[in-house]
């Protein structure tokens, strides 16, 4: 059995490309997915590849991709040179998302039966060591030996000018003339994104339908019948933001085979979605749709078998992406993944779902995937939780999309149109997840077509917009290579000091730079705590570096600072530098951070145990805790939780770092992790007094009571079901207590009371404040019933309906009201006023009407008030008996006046 986090590999270099496996590979008629995954790393293990995990379908530190479209993803600075590691060869199971950039197969799911949003690809990479012959060759050997596929059903392409790669295939591995095919860059090139490593590559190709005859294998082949199976990149170059390729300092070799397509072939089935990685969400669907349980082959005729399709890959993008750590959003990577969920969920009613589903749909993809990938397992839980909040958003935006689709239409009609217009195309998309698609099908049930060179150009400038604001990692400078070695050995646990080697650095604008250690001191952010300061000083102290940030990129721990003392130059960073993690700052952040356990502790014993943590802020001065929950947390709640951690501070509990703890045991003793980090084999858990334990790899204090002092300071929702807590400790918390105790002793001084009397003086305040606040209301209500009664002398009837118009002089909007309440009694049974006034500059209209007016002569407030209101500029609404409405034209009240009597004629008409 293969384990995915191999240490180290200890077989031999395989010398040459063509030699057989060191021990036998177990063959297979039929492959399982879970054999195809083992013989692979097995094959590439023993030709001395290092079998590394799959990277989070999340990008590490790598802003130039929504999500990792391929295995290459983590050795971009490997390939870049940026970066060495202790292996030159590896073969890795990866994870892998394409709905968004450069890869993007969203559209294709469900028309395609091969494309794929979240796929796992098969790879083995050389990182300056063999190259396309071992590459060809290998490949070869695994699918025609390993797999067995018939070499007579391989056909192979390579890039128009890759006459090496051409003859390894004909004269080396013995493939024929008539199967190799040379095809361009669009087909052939293969490229990361718009700026990256890149390189010709070669393809391997099956033919899914040999029944039909001899093959024509040219530009142009049948692309339902030959499906790509395993692209093998040789990666020379690096892609300039202006285009131009820069040679790479070494070849590389950057391979990958779709598990998914390969499954398919030796299951003997025509569409990736008849295979063992579906068949039970398949299955789930239907089950949670009829309440029937069927095995997933019934449903492969069923006639909306592409809706299944589409909900069972949705699902596994949705919740890999979750349980890595993405959120829904309107932007960016969450906002694709918004789309892809809204596209399930349009498939799901379409299938006859009335109500959240795929959250249920998660159990089927966990049980199938768990042990592959055992964070599935760790963070189910909370995914579905979070995807089961925004479903029950977007279902209740469905019915919306629906409204704006029909009134759309009904437009149209009036305009004696049979076309939907493109914009309203994009914007039932964009809003509401309604695919154009799905429209186009909307649409021709009212015998109407949509504008699809419209929607195209809408959707043009959406995505313009979009590359506009996309952030991009661009260089400011060139990187300077100093040392080789690895930056990701963290040190701060042990020591704030040290002195190391600077591995690379480039300059910035105004003195910055960024900057790697071969150790390093300084905690970069993750898991919510934010990145330590300090300083980095050269050996002879010509130099010195303000740290300001510190994060995880793909080159490792990366410090950016700026320089305060002296000149940057290679030479100084070439000599041994002194690194110092600012005391005070790490202190009070690991204050910060002990105290979000302790608050997680507290949420869980007084609010509800199923509440999990969404996401943190931990800072020298502060600390924010987000959590699931769906409704606002009590004063008393908040008050007993507040009271609890200072208990727990007072206690002086002690808080005890376990290392290297194996996941299965931290699982085991109930350990808290958080939602949407990574976590290895072993893990490092903290463990706070007798009722916090946590996964954590953040700093802490040694005992609590270090924290001194804790204090909430406000809690708030952050979005649907998410709730946020803020709080503080130490000095900013006995700042807080003395700012609140100085605020009552201000008040106190204000209401001429001592402190200990300041509740009973505001209580009785209180009482007399209500107590006059009655008396203006008795008062402003005996002046507008005089008023009213002044004001209806000047009524006039019109056809039996007694009608007034006036201008009043009143403080407020209440005033105005209370004038209409005596109207109401004033002006008789069946009667219509108008009252306009100008309150705060702006005009203010009601319009009361009487019940026997709105009955029976259908005068309704509501729709004498429009008559009025676009006088000055305005428009209102209310109820059949009143109607308010406001304005921006003082100068269009008289008019409104005058044309009342007008307006309430034509409603009698």
């Amino acid at each position: 059995m293969i384990r995915l986090h191999t240490a180290d590999c200890h077989a031999p270099h395989a010398l040459l490309a063509t030699a057989g496996p060191m021990t036998p590979i177990p063959t297979f008629v039929a492959m399982t997915p879970d054999q195809l995954r083992a013989s692979y790393l097995e094959f590439f293990q023993q030709r001395a590849h290092r079998v590394v995990a799959s990277s989070p379908v999340i990008p590490e530190g790598d802003k130039t991709l929504l999500f990792t479209n391929a295995g290459m993803n983590q050795f971009k600075d490997v390939l870049l040179g940026l970066e060495t590691r202790d292996y030159q060869r590896a073969a890795s199971v990866q994870k892998c998302v394409r709905a968004g950039g450069k890869h993007n197969d969203l559209d294709e799911v469900g028309k395609s039966p091969r494309h794929l949003t979240f796929f796992e690809m098969l790879g083995n990479w050389s990182f300056g060591e063999y190259y396309k012959r071992e590459a060809i060759a290998w490949a070869w050997e695994y699918i025609t030996r390993v797999v067995q596929l018939d070499p007579e059903r391989l056909f192979v392409s390579v890039f128009r000018t890759d006459d090496e790669s051409h003859a390894i295939w004909r004269d080396e591995v013995g493939v024929p003339d008539a199967h190799i095919v040379r095809l361009d860059e669009d087909d052939n090139f293969w490229s990361m994104g718009p700026t990256g490593p890149c390189g010709p590559c070669t393809e391997i190709y099956y033919d899914v339908y040999p029944e039909r005859g001899d093959a024509v294998w040219q530009p142009g082949f049948e692309d339902d019948r030959f499906i790509e199976i395993w692209n093998l990149v040789f990666m020379e170059s690096d892609a300039q933001a202006d285009g131009t390729l820069v040679p790479l300092p070494m070849q590389s070799v950057d391979t990958g085979m779709g598990l998914d397509r390969v499954a398919a072939i030796l299951a003997g089935v025509n569409s990736v979605f008849k295979t063992e990685l579906f068949a039970p969400t398949l299955s789930r669907i239907h089950e949670l749709l009829t309440g029937e349980a069927v095995e997933a082959p019934s449903l492969f005729d069923h006639p909306q078998f592409t809706s299944y399709c589409v909900i069972a890959d949705h699902i596994r993008t949705v919740l890999f992406s979750i349980v890595d750590g993405a959120r829904f959003a309107n932007d960016g990577r969450g906002y694709v993944l918004r789309r892809i969920l809204r596209r399930a969920v349009r498939h799901g009613r379409q299938l006859g779902f009335d109500a959240p589903f795929l959250c249920e749909v998660t159990d089927a993809v966990v049980a199938n995937f768990q042990h592959v990938y055992p964070e599935l397992r760790l963070k189910h839980r909370e995914a579905a939780t979070v995807i089961r909040t925004e479903e029950e958003r977007f279902f209740r935006t469905i019915d919306r999309g629906t409204s704006l689709f029909e009134e759309v239409v009904t437009e149209a009609k009036a305009a004696g149109s049979t076309t939907i217009d493109g914009d309203a195309v994009f914007k039932l998309y964009d809003t509401f997840g309604f695919p154009p698609d799905l429209t186009e099908i909307m649409a021709e049930e009212h015998g109407m077509t949509i504008d699809t060179a419209g929607y195209t150009a809408a959707m043009e400038r959406q995505r313009s917009r979009s590359r506009a604001a996309d952030e991009r990692y661009e260089d400011a400078g060139e990187w300077q290579i100093l040392a080789d070695g690895n930056a990701n050995t963290f040190v701060g646990y042990a020591t704030l000091e040290v002195t190391t080697d600077v591995l690379r650095f480039r300059p910035l604008d105004e003195g910055r730079v960024e900057f790697t250690l071969r150790e390093s001191p300084f905690y970069a952010e993750s898991g919510g705590q934010v990145g330590d300061t300090g300083t980095v000083e050269s050996e002879d102290g010509a130099l010195v570096i303000d740290v300001e940030d510190v994060q995880k990129t793909p080159a490792g721990i990366t410090l950016t600072g700026t320089v305060s003392d002296g000149n940057l130059t290679a030479e100084r960073l070439s000599r041994p530098v002194h690194a110092r993690v600012n005391p005070d700052t790490r202190q009070r952040s690991a204050s910060n951070h002990t105290a979000t356990h302790l608050l997680h502790a507290a949420l869980h014993r007084t609010v509800s145990k199923d509440a999990f943590q969404a996401g943190s802020l931990v800072a020298p001065n502060r600390l924010r805790f987000d959590f699931s929950h769906g409704q606002a947390v009590t004063d008393e709640q908040l008050a007993e939780m507040e009271a609890w951690v200072n208990a727990e501070i007072q206690a002086d509990r002690p808080v005890t770092i376990h290392d290297d703890v194996p996941l299965a045991e931290a699982e085991r003793r109930g350990a808290m992790m958080m939602f949407g980090e990574k976590y290895g084999e072993t893990v490092r858990m903290v463990e706070v007094g007798a009722d916090s334990l946590e996964l954590c790899g953040g700093t802490h204090v040694g005992r609590t009571g270090e924290l001194a002092y804790f204090r909430i300071v406000a809690e708030s929702g952050v979005a649907a079901g998410v709730r946020r807590i803020e709080a503080v400790t130490r000095e900013e918390a006995f700042a807080l207590a003395q700012a609140d105790r100085k605020q009552v002793e201000t008040l106190a001084e204000l209401l001429k009371s001592p402190v200990a009397q300041l509740e009973e003086r505001v209580q009785k305040l209180l009482t007399e404040h209500r107590a006059l606040e009655r008396q203006v209301e008795s008062l402003t209500q005996q002046a507008a019933n005089q008023q009213a009664a002044q004001l209806a002398s000047s009524r006039v009837d019109i056809e039996g309906v007694g009608v007034l118009a006036s201008r009043v002089d009143v403080p407020n909007r209440d005033a105005l009201l209370a004038m209409a309440d005596g109207l109401r009694d004033q002006l008789g049974t069946v009667a219509v006023a108008l009252l306009a006034a100008v309150l705060d500059g702006k005009p203010a209209l009601l319009v009361m009407a009487t019940d026997a007016a709105v009955k029976q002569h259908g005068l309704k407030a509501g729709d004498l008030i429009n008559d009025a209101a676009h006088h000055v500029g305005g428009r209102g609404g209310g109820r059949p008996t009143l109607a308010q409405a406001g304005g921006k034209d003082v100068g269009g009240i008289d008019a409104a006046l005058a044309g009342f009597a007008d307006a309430v004629r034509g409603r009698l008409a």
